[in-house]
């Protein structure tokens, strides 16, 4: 198995550093398991690794998983949910494909995202091919962010992975590695850590209008203007969707714990304020921030019924402005 035992370099661009260490020397001393369940919450970097692993039994390039994911590898096979589940004839193509004899030397992968997500008939299925005799060289990834329901069955024939969800600011630092707009890398985080999908998030325009509004919410509490004149004339993207209205009302929220923790001399979260954080900190007293905080989780509360927008707005400039 010299493919497998070679020293392999991994790339360090997920969390899982240490994760990555311990399947470098266990590739390295021949001591992989043949089949891992990686769980852990949505954005915790499950297919990242799995796909960090497989470049490194199969391809060994510096950018080589983004290459096994944009194009595949003979000796690769990812199953993800087609539709609502993973169905049956998925796993009876995995079955049909590893009992024959690969054309390309060397271990042969398979990841399975979303393993939850398998109908009846497909567990079945893959229990049948795990029960079958495989070869050394043959290694499985489940991923699941719900670990609880992936059959216990399956759960005793692996070896089962917990990682840890990025922290907004480890997602933040990755972002901004990747190009994206300062105040974007760190406003996301706090809506979303599934990497992919923040990345996705960044590129678009209401995200974009989105980061504007608290921008200039910011401007406004720096010079003291009337919140009621922003709300009319710079906050259209807010009024005119609930779901971004209450996503602006969550950053928001982040918005005025910094000014808390800025009294507090604690680590703020939105960095890009910290300049001018201190001079809004010391006009406004304790008491106001602690009531703008409140008020805000009020509204983001009634948001989730059927409250009129306008109506929303209102009050919240209104509990702002006293």
């Amino acid at each position: 198995m010299p493919e497998i035992k070679q020293q392999v370099a991994f790339i360090p661009n997920i969390k899982q550093h240490v994760i990555l260490e311990q399947f470098k020397k266990a590739i390295h001393k021949d001591r992989l398991s043949h089949l891992y369940l990686f769980t852990g919450p949505k954005g915790s970097g499950k297919k990242e690794l799995a796909f960090e692993i497989a470049n490194a039994l199969l391809i060994k390039k510096p950018e080589g998983a983004q290459i096994l994911k944009d194009n595949g590898h003979v000796n690769l096979m990812f199953i993800e949910p087609a539709g609502q589940n993973i169905k049956k004839e998925q796993i009876a193509d995995l079955q049909s494909e590893f009992s024959k004899t690969s054309l390309t030397s060397g271990a042969r992968v398979y990841i399975i995202d979303e393993v939850d997500k398998l109908s009846t008939a497909a567990a079945n299925g893959l229990l049948k091919f795990l029960e079958e005799p495989l070869s050394k060289q043959t290694i499985g990834f489940l991923l699941s962010d719900n670990p609880e329901q992936v059959l216990p069955t399956i759960q005793s024939r692996s070896q089962i992975i917990y990682l840890k969800p990025r922290s907004e600011r480890e997602l933040t630092d990755e972002l901004k590695q990747e190009g994206i707009d300062p105040y974007l890398a760190e406003f996301l985080p706090y809506l979303n850590k599934d990497k992919a999908l923040v990345l996705a998030m960044a590129k678009s325009d209401q995200m974009i209008e989105l980061s504007n509004a608290l921008k200039n919410y910011h401007k406004a509490m720096l010079k003291e203007e009337p919140l009621w004149v922003l709300f009319e004339t710079k906050m259209g993207i807010i009024r005119s969707d609930k779901a971004i209205l209450m996503q602006f009302l969550e950053l928001l929220m982040i918005y005025y714990l910094d000014l808390l923790k800025t009294k507090n001399q604690e680590i703020i979260a939105f960095e890009v304020f910290s300049s001018e954080y201190e001079e809004i900190a010391n006009r406004l007293p304790m008491a106001d921030i602690l009531s703008h905080l409140k008020q805000i989780q009020t509204i983001l509360y009634r948001l989730n019924y059927n409250i009129n927008i306008e109506m929303a707005l209102t009050q919240l400039v209104l509990d702002l402005q006293r």
